[in-house]
């Protein structure tokens, strides 16, 4: 029998970069709306060792977007 386990603190998104405006983002859905967004917009998400931080969403479309500066600023800071 093969067995699978559900991998807490992570989610499925989708990346994506705009060069020529120096921003890469992350773009998930939010199948209850603001309801699931409210949790998240003080939330950091880290993806390939880089963070991202909460950008907005589209409430037509369900969808969540994360943004980071490719070469810029991080608006990033640990909590010690």
């Amino acid at each position: 029998m093969n067995v699978a386990s559900i991998a807490s603190n992570k989610i499925q998104v989708e990346f994506s970069a705009m060069p020529g405006d120096n921003r890469e983002f992350l773009t998930f859905s939010v199948p209850n709306g603001w309801d699931d967004v409210k949790k998240l917009t003080n939330k950091v998400l880290t993806y390939n060792n880089k963070d991202f931080t909460f950008s907005g969403w589209n409430s037509d479309r369900n969808e969540c977007y994360f943004v980071r500066l490719v070469n810029g600023p991080s608006f990033v800071a640990s909590i010690r």
